[in-house]
């Protein structure tokens, strides 16, 4: 099988969604089929390349050439609506490649749509891995961080886009989103990452779709990559620190994380990895250390010598990988109690669960376990345990069964059910 991927951004710019990308297309490479990425063009990119025995293609979109619209034009988004340009240059790329199945993984699909046939060419598969298919901003946040969305409508997310986009860029999101909705037909499977990914997108999904969830997808041997990379320079002298790893933004509670810091009573060193934000604070504390773009081996070597994990996240968290990936590590953690984390953490058993947006709740919580070691290491321990039988090889399976299922009813065939 021919899988070919779309995703707005792609190595060397890794978040969440481009790590579940590279792992999916090495493990079906691993398993005898064929894969390539096709991405957005960043400047200074190749055309082509291969990385890890997968084939990246970049592609050049017409929005590209709106730079002064993006926050960070080293990371160009594709907007929610067909790009004349990557429409063009994916209809080439397909021509080119004939693959078996399209799998989307961002806002790249909108330029897929136009070329969607319902009996002939590759069969279209999307992922939810946020609520992209239904909020503009991708979150189910309402304007100002106060609280999740009821859902989208455009009286509410013409003024609240805005806040993320500024006012026209928010605006032209909201209505392209709205009008171009029947696109959404245009996809023969849909994946989700979470149930609350599923659940949350569901307003933006034609009615009666099916979603197959499934487990976290991460790479096998991710223990191993963390027991064997050396300890971090960047790291505090000695172990037993609380540490972030994200974007160092305000929807992933980075401010709620800097006010517990203040209420703590252990004085503790805070370790912070991850991206920069639009909105990141400013943070001047000398008991801080802020590191930005770590490359993954040593973000999972450091959690092996974190004494708390904190994922304090505002939002509706789809899945919150990077809880996943602490606990893999051993780590015990303090999450905020929204969306995907909720299925990912077990209060009291992998980590503990705390109200979003309360820095007393999220000090109390860290405080809590610094102050009882045993506890610590019984949640570490547990939250080894039962992430050890997340990986790749677990998980693509599964994923192969929704393309194969998606081939099947598009031949007519009797979909088997998921």
């Amino acid at each position: 099988m021919h899988v070919m991927q779309l995703t707005d951004l792609y190595h060397p710019l890794i978040g969440g969604v481009e790590s579940y990308v590279a792992v999916l297309s090495k493990e079906l490479v691993r398993l005898g089929h064929t894969a390539v990425v096709v991405t957005i063009q960043p400047g200074g990119q190749p055309e082509e390349e291969t990385i890890d025995g997968v084939r990246v293609i970049r592609i050049r979109s017409w929005s590209q050439n709106l730079t002064r619209f993006y926050w960070d034009t080293s990371r160009p988004f594709h907007p929610p609506a067909p790009d004349p340009g990557a429409v063009a240059a994916l209809r080439r790329v397909i021509q080119r490649e004939q693959p078996d199945v399209v799998h989307s993984h961002s806002w790249l699909n909108y330029s897929f749509f136009p070329l969607y046939r319902a009996r002939s060419g590759p069969a279209h598969v999307v992922t939810l891995h946020d609520y992209g298919m239904a909020c503009p901003r991708k979150t189910l946040m309402r304007s100002g961080h106060v609280g999740q969305c009821s859902g989208p409508a455009l009286a509410r997310c013409l003024p609240c886009a805005p806040e993320q986009y500024g006012l026209v860029k928010g605006s032209a999101i909201t209505v392209s989103m709205r009008a171009d909705r029947f696109l959404h037909h245009r996809v023969d499977r849909f994946l989700a990452v979470s149930a609350a990914a599923a659940h949350g997108s569901r307003a933006g999904l034609p009615a009666g779709a099916e979603v197959v969830t499934h487990a976290p997808m991460v790479p096998d041997g991710l223990l191993r990559i963390a027991q064997e990379t050396p300890r971090p320079d960047f790291l505090p002298a000695e172990d037993g620190f609380v540490m972030f790893a994200g974007a160092l933004g305000l929807h992933k509670g980075i401010d709620v994380l800097l006010a517990a810091r203040r209420r703590m009573r252990n004085a503790v060193p805070l370790v912070l990895l991850g991206m920069p934000s639009h909105d990141t604070p400013r943070i001047d504390d000398p008991g801080i250390t802020v590191v930005r773009n770590v490359p993954h081996p040593q973000v999972m070597a450091s959690w092996r010598r974190a004494s708390v994990a904190v994922v304090p996240s505002v939002g509706n968290e789809a899945l919150g990988l990077v809880a996943v990936e602490a606990m893999i590590a051993g780590c015990p953690v303090v999450a905020s109690g929204v969306g995907g984390l909720r299925e990912v953490v077990q209060h009291g058993v992998t980590g503990l669960l705390v109200p979003p947006r309360d820095p007393g709740a999220l000090a109390e919580a860290i405080d809590t376990l610094l102050d009882e070691p045993e506890l610590r290491k019984r949640l570490g321990e547990a939250a080894a345990e039962r992430t050890s039988r997340l990986g790749a090889r677990t998980v693509v399976p599964r994923i192969i069964e929704v393309y194969e299922d998606a081939l099947r009813s598009r031949q007519g065939e009797v979909p088997r059910p998921m």
